[in-house]
C-alpha cells in the first residue's frame, strides 16, 4: 500500500494518512480542530518496522474500516527557548 499523509492546518500536530483508494472522501471533518483544512504533506510506501512516525499495520486496518487513520505526532512543536536570564 502507498500512504497518502496529510496534516490539520490548524492542529498541526494531527496527522491524517489514507490511501490513494480513499483520498476522495476527505475532508477537513477528520481533523479534531473545527472548521480545519488538511495540507498534503507527501506520499509514501510501506516501509515495514523501520517507520516511525505511525505504524503501518494498524494504518492500514483504520483505512480499510474508516477511510483514513488520525495520529498526533509531536515533532512539529517549536523548540523550548531558554529563558533570557536564570535566577
Amino acid at each position: 500500500m502507498e500512504f497518502l499523509v496529510f496534516r490539520c492546518n490548524l492542529d498541526r500536530d494531527c496527522f491524517i494518512v489514507t490511501s490513494e483508494a480513499h483520498k476522495a472522501s476527505l475532508s477537513g471533518d477528520v481533523c479534531p480542530t473545527h472548521g480545519d483544512t488538511l495540507v498534503r504533506v507527501g506520499r509514501f510506501p510501506e516501509l515495514g518496522k523501520e517507520r516511525t512516525a505511525f505504524d503501518e499495520d494498524l494504518a492500514k486496518r483504520s483505512i480499510e474500516e474508516n477511510g483514513f487513520y488520525r495520529f498526533h505526532s509531536k515533532t512539529f512543536d517549536p523548540v523550548a527557548v531558554p529563558p533570557s536570564s536564570m535566577p
